[in-house]
Protein backbone atom coordinates (compact mmCIF):
# COMPACT_ATOMS: atom_id res chain seq x y z
CA UNK A 1 0.00 0.00 0.00
CA UNK A 2 1.44 3.34 -0.61
CA UNK A 3 1.00 6.24 1.68
CA UNK A 4 -0.06 8.96 -0.44
CA UNK A 5 0.02 12.93 0.98
CA UNK A 6 -3.31 14.95 -0.69
CA UNK A 7 -2.67 18.28 -1.21
CA UNK A 8 -5.78 20.32 -2.02
CA UNK A 9 -6.69 24.07 -2.79
CA UNK A 10 -7.61 24.96 1.11
CA UNK A 11 -4.59 23.32 2.57
CA UNK A 12 -2.44 25.47 -0.06
CA UNK A 13 -4.51 28.66 0.97
CA UNK A 14 -3.93 28.02 4.48
CA UNK A 15 -0.49 28.00 4.36
CA UNK A 16 -0.01 31.06 1.86
CA UNK A 17 -2.11 32.86 4.23
CA UNK A 18 -0.10 31.63 7.27
CA UNK A 19 3.37 33.26 5.23
CA UNK A 20 1.26 36.34 4.06
CA UNK A 21 1.57 35.28 0.81
CA UNK A 22 -2.45 35.41 -1.32
CA UNK A 23 -1.84 39.12 -2.29
CA UNK A 24 0.30 37.47 -4.66
CA UNK A 25 -2.23 34.61 -5.96
CA UNK A 26 -3.88 37.17 -7.75
CA UNK A 27 -7.65 36.24 -8.40
CA UNK A 28 -7.94 34.62 -5.26
CA UNK A 29 -10.53 35.31 -3.40
CA UNK A 30 -8.52 36.34 -0.18
CA UNK A 31 -11.84 36.28 2.33
CA UNK A 32 -12.41 32.73 1.68
CA UNK A 33 -8.87 31.58 2.91
CA UNK A 34 -7.68 30.01 6.28
CA UNK A 35 -6.74 32.81 8.67
CA UNK A 36 -2.68 32.95 9.58
CA UNK A 37 -2.86 30.22 12.20
CA UNK A 38 -0.47 32.78 14.14
CA UNK A 39 -2.97 34.84 15.35
CA UNK A 40 -5.74 32.30 15.92
CA UNK A 41 -6.26 32.32 20.03
CA UNK A 42 -7.14 34.58 22.77
CA UNK A 43 -4.61 37.41 23.26
CA UNK A 44 -4.69 39.52 26.84
CA UNK A 45 -4.43 43.62 26.59
CA UNK A 46 -0.75 44.64 27.40
CA UNK A 47 -1.20 48.32 26.17
CA UNK A 48 -3.45 50.22 24.10
CA UNK A 49 -1.41 53.94 23.62
CA UNK A 50 -2.38 56.96 21.10
CA UNK A 51 0.49 58.15 19.21
CA UNK A 52 0.31 61.91 19.24
CA UNK A 53 1.08 64.63 16.70
CA UNK A 54 4.91 64.14 17.63
CA UNK A 55 4.77 60.47 17.45
CA UNK A 56 5.05 60.03 21.25
CA UNK A 57 2.97 57.34 22.90
CA UNK A 58 -0.05 58.31 25.80
CA UNK A 59 -2.38 55.89 27.07
CA UNK A 60 -5.29 55.79 25.81
CA UNK A 61 -7.29 53.80 28.48
CA UNK A 62 -5.00 55.20 31.21
CA UNK A 63 -2.39 52.70 33.39
CA UNK A 64 -3.20 48.83 33.26
CA UNK A 65 -6.15 48.88 30.64
CA UNK A 66 -7.62 45.18 30.49
CA UNK A 67 -9.34 43.13 27.62
CA UNK A 68 -9.31 40.38 24.96
CA UNK A 69 -8.93 40.24 21.71
CA UNK A 70 -9.93 36.74 20.12
CA UNK A 71 -9.24 35.56 16.58
CA UNK A 72 -11.46 32.36 15.73
CA UNK A 73 -9.89 29.56 12.81
CA UNK A 74 -12.94 30.41 11.12
CA UNK A 75 -12.50 33.98 10.33
CA UNK A 76 -14.52 35.34 13.32
CA UNK A 77 -13.18 37.80 15.71
CA UNK A 78 -14.14 39.54 18.82
CA UNK A 79 -12.53 42.41 20.80
CA UNK A 80 -13.73 43.93 24.35
CA UNK A 81 -11.34 46.47 25.59
CA UNK A 82 -11.58 49.01 28.79
CA UNK A 83 -9.84 51.35 31.21
CA UNK A 84 -9.58 49.80 34.58
CA UNK A 85 -10.39 53.35 36.19
CA UNK A 86 -13.86 53.98 34.72
CA UNK A 87 -17.34 54.75 37.08
CA UNK A 88 -19.22 52.13 38.27
CA UNK A 89 -21.93 51.41 35.22
CA UNK A 90 -24.86 49.07 36.59
CA UNK A 91 -26.56 47.22 34.20
CA UNK A 92 -29.68 48.76 32.91
CA UNK A 93 -32.04 46.98 35.54
CA UNK A 94 -29.82 47.99 38.12
CA UNK A 95 -31.19 51.80 38.44
CA UNK A 96 -31.29 54.52 36.95
CA UNK A 97 -28.01 56.37 36.49
CA UNK A 98 -27.19 60.08 34.77
CA UNK A 99 -26.69 60.62 31.16
CA UNK A 100 -23.17 62.15 32.06
CA UNK A 101 -21.82 58.78 34.40
CA UNK A 102 -23.30 56.29 31.25
CA UNK A 103 -21.08 58.33 28.75
CA UNK A 104 -17.93 58.76 31.40
CA UNK A 105 -17.93 54.82 31.67
CA UNK A 106 -18.33 54.54 27.72
CA UNK A 107 -15.51 56.89 26.83
CA UNK A 108 -12.92 54.18 28.07
CA UNK A 109 -14.61 51.21 26.73
CA UNK A 110 -14.62 49.48 23.48
CA UNK A 111 -16.37 46.15 22.16
CA UNK A 112 -17.12 45.35 18.84
CA UNK A 113 -17.26 41.58 16.79
CA UNK A 114 -17.52 40.13 13.57
CA UNK A 115 -15.15 38.61 10.69
CA UNK A 116 -11.97 38.82 9.61
CA UNK A 117 -8.89 38.36 7.00
CA UNK A 118 -5.60 38.77 6.52
CA UNK A 119 -3.67 40.01 3.80
CA UNK A 120 0.07 40.10 4.65
CA UNK A 121 0.95 42.25 7.40
CA UNK A 122 -2.82 43.70 7.30
CA UNK A 123 -5.80 42.14 9.71
CA UNK A 124 -8.99 43.02 8.33
CA UNK A 125 -11.57 43.20 11.29
CA UNK A 126 -15.42 43.76 9.15
CA UNK A 127 -17.63 44.95 12.16
CA UNK A 128 -20.58 43.39 12.53
CA UNK A 129 -21.93 44.14 16.24
CA UNK A 130 -20.36 47.18 17.95
CA UNK A 131 -21.12 48.88 21.21
CA UNK A 132 -20.88 51.87 18.92
CA UNK A 133 -23.19 51.25 16.24
CA UNK A 134 -21.81 53.85 13.62
CA UNK A 135 -18.78 50.85 13.22
CA UNK A 136 -21.55 48.42 12.34
CA UNK A 137 -21.01 47.59 8.79
CA UNK A 138 -17.59 49.11 8.63
CA UNK A 139 -13.95 47.67 7.90
CA UNK A 140 -11.53 48.42 10.35
CA UNK A 141 -7.72 47.92 8.66
CA UNK A 142 -5.04 46.93 11.29
CA UNK A 143 -1.24 46.38 10.54
CA UNK A 144 -0.11 43.43 12.84
CA UNK A 145 3.54 42.28 13.70
CA UNK A 146 3.91 38.58 15.75
CA UNK A 147 6.70 37.85 17.95
CA UNK A 148 6.30 34.26 19.57
CA UNK A 149 3.84 34.88 21.86
CA UNK A 150 3.34 38.79 21.52
CA UNK A 151 0.88 40.31 18.88
CA UNK A 152 1.23 44.37 18.32
CA UNK A 153 -1.55 45.92 15.97
CA UNK A 154 -1.28 49.81 14.69
CA UNK A 155 -4.38 50.92 13.97
CA UNK A 156 -4.68 52.82 10.50
CA UNK A 157 -7.30 55.53 9.55
CA UNK A 158 -10.01 55.76 9.67
CA UNK A 159 -9.35 56.10 13.25
CA UNK A 160 -12.24 55.57 15.96
CA UNK A 161 -10.59 58.04 18.10
CA UNK A 162 -9.02 60.18 15.00
CA UNK A 163 -5.21 59.66 15.63
CA UNK A 164 -3.36 56.29 15.08
CA UNK A 165 -3.22 53.76 18.33
CA UNK A 166 -0.59 51.08 18.62
CA UNK A 167 -2.34 47.83 21.22
CA UNK A 168 0.51 45.17 22.63
CA UNK A 169 -1.15 41.80 23.28
CA UNK A 170 0.21 38.80 24.71
CA UNK A 171 -1.55 34.98 24.09
CA UNK A 172 -3.70 34.73 26.72
CA UNK A 173 -2.74 31.72 29.16
CA UNK A 174 -5.04 28.60 28.82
Amino acid sequence: MTDRTHISRKGILEVAASFGLLGALGDVSVANAAPAAGIVGAWSLVSFNAIEAQGKEKPRFGPDPVGYLMYSANARMAAVLAGTHRPALRSPAGGAQSEESRSEALRNFLSYAGRYEIRGDRVLHHVEVSVFTDLMGTTLERQFTLDGDTLKIRTLPPEIWGSANVLVWKRAAT
